[in-house]
């Protein structure tokens, strides 16, 4: 998993296939409204809403995707765990690419406007959640594809 910066992401470009061409697309947006987008290589899903209860839910992984999680307002706690460290509660799904998992949210971090997080196939990451205060967030997740 990486947390950083929005300002550094492009430091990450080596082992984020596709990163320069999904900025490229998102930021060639003159208007950000939620929705799926595509460009060359991934696609990005703008999304806005409010965060849930940390306990509510699973964690999810994925096989066929990085998740580039970017803040563009707002915040959101993510609870994190290396997925070796999880239980199977829904067998993975490849038209989803997702798998959801159990267990103890012992990692939660607070990913505010202007930070970004990318979570790789063994990352187990359950976001937009709160521990305590609801918060509301507009963010983008930009889908890249693993190398094989």
């Amino acid at each position: 998993m990486i947390i950083d910066s929005i300002d550094n992401i492009m430091f990450y470009q080596d082992i984020l296939p596709n990163l320069k061409a999904g900025m490229a697309a998102l930021n060639s947006k003159k208007e950000w409204k939620p929705g799926r987008y595509e460009f060359e290589g991934g696609y990005f899903m703008i999304q806005e809403g409010v965060t849930k209860p940390m306990e509510e839910g699973s964690f999810e992984t994925h096989r066929k995707y990085i998740d580039v999680q970017i803040l563009l307002k707002g915040c959101e706690e993510l609870a994190w765990k290396d997925c070796k460290d999880l239980t199977t509660v829904v067998s993975y799904n490849a038209e989803k690419d997702q798998e959801r998992l159990n267990g103890s949210k012992d990692h939660v971090m607070l990913i505010s406007e202007g930070m970004f997080y990318a979570v790789f196939p063994q990352d187990g990451h359950k976001a937009i959640s709160h521990t305590d205060n609801q918060h509301s967030y507009f963010k983008v997740v930009m889908k890249l594809p693993v190398k094989e």
